[in-house]
Formats: C-alpha cells, structure tokens, sequence
C-alpha cells in the first residue's frame, strides 16, 4: 500500500479518536474505541513517517501530499 494513503489514513482516525474519547469522558465509560482508533492512527502516520524515503514528511507539505494521492486514487 501507498505510505501517502497510509500517512493520510492514520490522520483521518487521529480526530475520530478525540471524538470517541471525549464521548465516553461525556458517558462515564471506558474509552476502549478511542484508544483502539488512537493505536490505528498513531501505528499507520508513525509507520508511513518513519519509513519515508526522504526521512520522514514535512508538516507544510501535508496539502500537497493529501491532494496528490486523492487525485491518484479517485477514479477518473
């Protein structure tokens, strides 16, 4: 698979980790969902990041990338 998609994929589960912890903070309950899509997120970014040819992503290159594997991936 495409570190790109991978990188983008474990920043699109990051927000969905808050939303499900603050919802069990909200509930009294355990945050097992957060702190699985919170493992998902961080093990898919991490991975995509550290396994990057160049040595890892720039931040400020994020729009770019994100665009570029959108447009690679969507089919035409």
């Amino acid at each position: 698979m495409d570190r790109d998609l991978l990188l983008l994929v474990g920043l699109v589960f990051l927000p969905l980790a808050f939303v499900a912890l603050v919802s069990a903070w909200a509930d009294r309950r355990r945050p097992w969902a957060a702190l699985i899509l919170l493992a998902i997120g961080l093990g898919l970014a991490g991975w995509a990041h550290l396994t990057h040819p160049g040595g890892g992503y720039d931040w400020r290159t994020l729009p770019h990338i994100a665009a570029e594997t959108v447009a690679r991936y969507w089919p035409r």
